[in-house]
């Protein structure tokens, strides 16, 4: 039987508390009488002046920006939608506003009597020359978004409340487990459903394509470990799913985390929650600052403009460009291309979890480019390993590491062609052994296995001219590492093949570079 709509002429309660019209010079809205004149008068002022009027901001992202604070003695979470892109405004016009379309959405999952956050209000408010779409919820006390740390009893509730969710035909666009709040006593309910669809029954990669992206910020998706109980309550909370689900849940993670990558690199050429972009103006430095975690602080912003304004002398030149060594900094120079794409496989990496330095900024400035990055640690592995600084422990854990980074480069789909001892450094403070040259990281489609042998070679011919530092231990550690990690993220390589084609392209390098560093 396929899942329909309620409808109209017989809609269970709660019904629509949004019954009150409020207008207020542009602004209008509708609100429930719990809160209508606090609303009323909160509508009479800009967005930007809402903060000196008892709001705080909890949430600031490039489409939204969610306000938090009471109205009438009710708490409210008040979300205001921008539509500064082109595509924003054609949505916007398409299929209404944001604002309304959420409210609409919730009092629609609530109807089918699941849990959500309570929908107050609705409409359009000021903000400077234009109006924005915003939507008024009430706050759910003593809330947090929910972690797969939790009870098992709350996690198998959670599973169970996504399979009703999916049973009744509805299909949310962005429910991860960051839009699921649960109070202390375990309750739980949803947020923003601006993206819900009502989709009728939903196929099995669907609901596998769902499932994963809740699980998105676990390497297995749904089916690792630490998700169990969410799976297990899922699957519990209705009847048998024919088909090869688990096959299913694999699949979608990877299609994920393929999707995922590149949309992740773009954030380093846009305003988002992990960069800020200056304006583009002729004749002027463009920057683009990482403001993540690790990010440069504001106030030290202006030694890397002076830096621009004014380089030294490069400790490295060649073929690509130079490179400064600073006692906390790296900077790299080359041409705009090849600045932001080092710049991007940065980000890359930050998303697939592999050791590498902290990227701080980019400026691009006629046709060339500076990459800042965090200096790592002040020797290259080759220089350690060289002078004998690294006792079996340290190269053991060494290759531990590098396995690990490796592993979780190639099941994103990443390749880097540069991987030497060279280009290798340790961190000391935790022993992990950062990725330091970027400029040969590239991205292919993340079941491709091709690229994966020449990297394995690049390293094998590397610690063969070392010496074989370790011995056939150290190659098994690193080995077991890399294999754990893939399988980890759901990856099955053909590690015989790969093996086999590593052996290859370290004689090919040996043979081409007999003399060098490799």
């Amino acid at each position: 039987m396929v899942p329909q709509r309620p409808s109209p002429g017989n809609v269970p309660p709660p019904q629509s508390a949004a019954d009150t019209p409020i207008v207020r010079g542009r602004a209008h809205a509708r609100a429930a009488a719990a809160i209508r004149n606090g609303l009323q008068d909160l509508l009479a002022a800009d967005v930007e002046s809402w903060p000196e009027r008892g709001f705080t901001v909890h949430k600031q992202r490039t489409v939204r920006t969610v306000l938090v604070g009471a109205l009438d003695g009710v708490g409210v979470h008040l979300k205001v939608f921008r539509a500064d892109k082109l595509s924003d405004r054609a949505r916007d016009a398409l299929r209404g506003p944001r604002g309304e379309r959420e409210f609409r959405n919730l009092e629609r999952v609530r109807q089918l009597g699941l849990p959500t956050v309570e929908p107050l209000a609705y409409g359009m408010t000021v903000a400077g020359d234009e109006l924005r779409s915003f939507v008024a919820t009430r706050t759910f006390t003593d809330a947090a978004p929910f972690r797969f740390d939790l009870p098992a009893a709350v996690q198998e509730a959670a599973g169970a409340l996504l399979r009703r969710l999916h049973d009744a035909g509805e299909l949310p666009g962005d429910l991860h487990a960051g839009n699921l709040l649960v109070d202390a006593a375990g309750e739980l309910r949803l947020v923003d459903l601006t993206s819900i669809t009502h989709r009728g029954e939903l196929s099995l990669g669907e609901r596998a394509a769902a499932l994963a992206f809740f699980c998105k910020d676990l390497d297995g998706g749904a089916l690792d470990p630490v998700a169990r109980p969410v799976l297990a309550g899922y699957l519990r909370a209705g009847a048998t799913i024919g088909g090869d689900f688990e096959r299913e849940l694999m699949l979608a993670t990877h299609r994920w985390r393929a999707g995922a990558l590149p949309s992740f690199g773009r954030r380093a050429e846009r305003s988002c929650l992990h960069t800020e972009v200056g304006e583009r103006r002729r004749g002027t430095p463009r920057w683009a600052w990482f403001v993540g975690e690790g990010g440069l602080p504001a106030t030290d912003r202006a030694r890397l403009q002076e830096f621009v304004a004014s380089p030294p002398p490069p400790d490295k030149t060649g073929r690509r460009g130079a490179v400064w060594l600073l006692p906390d900094l790296v900077v790299k120079r080359r041409d705009k291309g090849a600045a932001q794409k080092l710049w991007t496989a940065a980000y890359w990496l930050l998303f697939a979890g592999v050791d590498a330095p902290t990227p701080l900024a980019l400026c691009t400035w006629r046709g060339q480019g500076f990459v800042f990055a965090r200096r790592s640690g002040p020797r290259s592995l080759a220089e350690e390993l060289r002078a004998g600084e690294l006792d079996a422990a340290a190269i053991d854990a060494a290759a531990r590491r590098l396995g690990h980074s490796l592993g979780r480069l190639h099941a994103h789909g990443l390749r880097n062609r540069d991987l030497k001892f060279e280009n290798l450094v340790r961190e000391p403070a935790t022993g992990k052994v950062h990725m330091v040259d970027l400029d040969g990281v590239r991205k292919n489609a993340v079941p491709d296995q091709r690229g994966a042998g020449a990297d394995l070679g690049r390293l094998l011919a590397a610690w063969r001219h070392a010496g074989e530092p370790g011995g056939d231990a150290t190659l098994r550690t690193f080995l077991r590492a890399y294999l754990r990690c893939q399988r980890a993220l759901l990856r099955r390589p053909p590690i015989g093949r790969v093996l086999r084609r590593a052996e290859q392209r370290a004689g090919e390098w040996r043979q081409r570079h007999p003399a060098t560093d490799a």
